[in-house]
């Protein structure tokens, strides 16, 4: 979250030391959180000095998006029946916790992604979850996006008339749309490059 914030930025260093006195928690805390950036892909290990350097990108919500869409490629296969699925779990505490809050259109399609995750194995839905939705949830805040100096390419109104179609087709098992329609979500959520 420190990173969506603005409090780590590309190139920094984390110090495991006073991250930990900063949250007030054991360093193995903070560095089993680290691992999990790395495997997220937004810190890296500084190979002269062994430390987690920040290496998040504007443009890696773009990434993280195009990850979904290869997602919901295998959930559409599936074609599963959205009303059959228990309610998801409810987004990551963490990031409300920070105050962070999404744009609708984001958070009303990782709502959406938190369902369709349920027709996957456990162990897939976790790591879709840790990888993708939570990074997401996060670096796609408007707090983070502020920070980072990231304008999407799209307005607001027309990502969420896309987020709109993507729940129709899903819905009504139109899954060969849903992949397509992620796919232009990606685009319009990315960095306006202007």
């Amino acid at each position: 979250m420190d990173v969506a914030v603005g409090r780590w930025m590309p190139g920094d260093e984390i110090d495991v030391s006073v991250a930990a006195a900063e949250h007030e928690v054991s360093e193995s805390v903070v560095r089993l959180a680290l691992h999990d950036l790395r495997r997220a892909g937004l810190v890296s290990t500084n190979p002269f000095t062994g430390g987690s350097v920040v290496v998040w990108h504007r443009r890696h919500n773009e990434v993280l998006m195009r990850r979904l869409v290869g997602v919901t490629a295998v959930v559409a296969g599936r074609r599963p029946s959205l009303e059959d699925l228990p309610e998801p779990a409810p987004a990551s505490p963490a990031v409300a916790h920070r105050g962070l809050v999404l744009p609708p259109d984001l958070a009303q399609l990782l709502d959406l992604v938190r369902l369709v995750t349920l027709t996957l194995p456990p162990a897939s839905r976790r790591q879709v979850l840790a990888e993708i939705v939570t990074p997401l949830s996060a670096l796609g805040s408007t707090t983070a996006m502020r920070v980072h100096g990231v304008v999407p390419a799209i307005s607001a109104d027309v990502r969420g008339v896309i987020v709109d179609l993507i729940e129709v087709a899903a819905h009504y098992g139109e899954w060969d749309e849903v992949p397509v329609l992620m796919a232009d979500y990606a685009v319009a959520l990315g960095a306006d490059e202007r």
